[in-house]
């Protein structure tokens, strides 16, 4: 299958390079993509109002792919686990909730090694303390659901293997401004708002947290 994917950069990418990058992305090394435009176009200008859109096509019916949205590891725990094995998370966060971390690790921590591509839901460091809270136990397993689908934050289409690389074709790039950095923070902020009355809410919630879920398994 041919796929249309996009990259929103401060810099024109004619030619991505295997394990170039941020290690401590969501799933580590790899070259970040989406299928839409539009959110593209968001990540391209969130920082300074001004990027690039980079438009590639893929053939990816011969890679093995890792989709997070659907079964069977379309539990959101499976992506989480993810989270926390791949980015650099506060001393805090490890030092107080270590049988959280090691429960999630043990049940849900995905190989990932032996994927070409991964499709999953995106966690960038403006939303990453959705994820911290559900460690926390201050936000339910349910809530944690409703803020991602209310975020919209999309799914992040990110290239591993070497080769993947190989067969992404560049294809062209468009200059985006400021208003897509606009549509960023809109969509932040309605993700914020969400989160802040699920705080409220779950105080008085008898629903699973992820301290139960430990519990459990013990």
């Amino acid at each position: 299958m041919k796929r249309t994917i996009y990259h929103g950069s401060e810099f024109i990418i004619e030619k991505p390079i295997h394990l170039k990058g941020n290690v401590h992305n969501d799933y580590g090394l790899g070259f970040y993509c989406c299928t839409s435009a539009i959110l593209a176009k968001e990540w391209a200008s969130k920082r300074s109002g001004h990027g690039y859109v980079n438009k590639y096509e893929i053939r990816d019916d011969r890679l093995k792919i890792l989709d997070l949205t659907k079964p069977p590891f379309d539990n959101v725990l499976y992506w989480i686990s993810l989270l926390m094995h791949n980015r650099e998370i506060s001393s805090d966060l490890r030092n107080l909730y270590p049988r959280e971390l090691k429960y999630l690790e043990d049940n849900y921590l995905i190989d990932i090694t032996k994927y070409d591509i991964i499709i999953g839901y995106r966690a960038d460091d403006s939303y990453f303390h959705f994820p911290e809270a559900f460690v926390r136990s201050e936000i339910t397993f349910d809530s944690l659901n409703t803020i991602f689908q209310a975020g919209n934050l999309g799914k992040q289409y990110v290239i591993l293997s070497k080769r993947a690389f190989n067969l992404i074709k560049f294809i062209s790039f468009q200059e985006t401004f400021l208003d897509s950095k606009e549509d960023y923070y809109k969509r932040r902020k309605n993700a914020d708002k969400v989160f802040a009355d699920l705080l409220i809410k779950d105080r008085y919630s008898n629903a699973k947290r992820l301290k139960d879920m430990v519990m459990d398994d013990e």
